[in-house]
């Protein structure tokens, strides 16, 4: 299946597109019937249309838009009608007439003082923290999604690795097996070739484990339920000639600063609680209630109708407690912001460190080293059928010609991972 996937692979990426259009729209292209190869823009293009964790997110953002809505709502009036039960002198219930007695009153609280528009500020910010909340989720997936996909790319490129020597080593082995019945061979000679073999087919199937668990990270970042087998197409222009000594520790600083939305949400939450200060100051102001009423015969005249006010006594209650915890929480998010920026800093620091490492290593290596190698490989095999090399020295060509390619293509991923990372702790792309 894997020998399967690697023709495809290079049946892909020698095409001049692995894409269609459709009214414009990129769209991936099913190859084979089971696999659907997408390239990176494609694939977190239908990320951000698929994602349940995103879709999530969004309705938060709606939910707490609503907030703000209500926060600029008045509060509802209070009517109350009160009529007599029993007159004990007529011995009536519910008596009616110019007799009985009947009252009503309908009272509107006035919230003065700028309270409600300092409700409505702090609503605003909580939603801003909602719609920072989804773009910095975002931003956390995106690095998932982004090391998946290339890490599937990767684990492919190792399997063909692979698939390539176990050809080698199967034709081999099918040779022996008619050259030992005829004593040219020794036992010992085919078992060692055989069990190289073995070898090599276990650590394949390692690699389609960490497949198959790329897959499925894929899958659940798409919301795909699907049987079908997602093909990274990679752009290696778009990361080849990726510089980071064009990038200073305080330029990257100052773009996260703008980029970074879980450093935002610290400084709304500074700005929130500024607002909640203001507003716990304002609450020792009274609000009055204006109430209208009517009463039948329960005063100095018949259908007595009034206007009145009345308010709190800010005697007992000034509501210091509220504001000293106001004043508390706006130096803990202060304390809070300045310590996410300190670890911000060293995040960058660090994935600028790491990266300028592996790059540096990367840019050192011959580029015509790996087919070197290759040209190798194909003629030890070719030398050790015709006995030219010993067995010893040909396992060591092998495992050194695997062990190099292997160590190339990690160091490839580490480096493309180091960039993605970089991206992360920025904010932003920075090619």
């Amino acid at each position: 299946m894997l020998r399967l996937r690697n023709l495809i692979i290079l049946l892909v990426l020698a095409s001049p597109a692995v894409s269609l259009s459709q009214n414009g729209v990129s769209l991936p292209l099913m190859i084979k019937g089971d696999t659907l190869a997408y390239t990176l823009v494609q694939f977190e293009k239908q990320f951000l249309d698929s994602n349940l964790q995103l879709l999530s997110q969004k309705y938060n953002i709606t939910e707490n838009e609503a907030y703000i809505k209500q926060a600029k709502i008045w509060d509802q009036p209070t009517m109350t009608f009160e009529h007599v039960l029993y007159n004990p002198e007529r011995k009536t219930f519910f008596e009616l007439g110019d007799s009985s007695e009947s009252s009503a009153q309908v009272q509107q609280l006035l919230v003065i003082g700028s309270k409600r528009s300092k409700l409505v500020a702090m609503a605003k910010t909580t939603t801003d923290i909602a719609k920072y909340q989804y773009f910095d989720l975002m931003r956390s997936l995106k690095v998932q999604l982004r090391s998946a996909f290339y890490n599937t790319w990767f684990l492919l490129e190792q399997a063909r690795v692979y698939d390539t020597m176990i050809s080698r080593l199967k034709d081999i082995i099918r040779g022996y097996d008619q050259l030992y019945p005829k004593g040219l061979i020794s036992l010992k000679e085919l078992v060692r070739v055989k069990a190289l073999l073995l070898s090599m087919e276990s650590e394949r199937l390692g690699i389609r484990a960490q497949l198959a668990e790329n897959q499925s990270t894929l899958k659940i970042l798409v919301n795909d339920k699907s049987r079908v087998f997602i093909l990274p197409v990679p752009d290696p222009a778009a990361y080849r000639d990726f510089n980071p000594l064009k990038y200073s520790l305080q330029s990257l600083v100052d773009t996260a600063s703008k980029n970074r939305y879980d450093l935002l949400i610290y400084e709304q939450k500074m700005k929130y609680a500024g607002t909640d200060l203001v507003y716990q100051r304002l609450v020792n102001i009274p609000d009055p209630t204006l109430f209208l009423g009517w009463d039948l015969n329960g005063s100095f005249v018949h259908n007595y109708n009034y206007i009145g006010l009345s308010f709190n006594m800010p005697f007992w209650d000034r509501n210091k407690g509220n504001v000293l915890a106001a004043r508390a929480r706006i130096a803990e998010s202060q304390a809070d912001y300045r310590n996410y920026s300190i670890q911000v800093y060293n995040d960058l620091a660090e994935s600028l460190g790491k990266l300028s490492e592996i790059d540096k290593v990367y840019k050192n290596i011959d580029a015509g080293f790996s087919d070197d190698f290759t040209r190798i490989i194909k003629k030890a095999g070719e030398s050790y059928l015709k006995r030219e090399i010993g067995l010893l020295e040909f396992i060591d060509l092998y495992e050194s010609y695997k062990e190099s390619r292997l160590q190339y293509l990690q160091l490839e991923n580490d480096r493309i991972n180091a960039i993605e990372n970089l991206n992360y702790v920025a904010g932003t792309n920075l090619r």
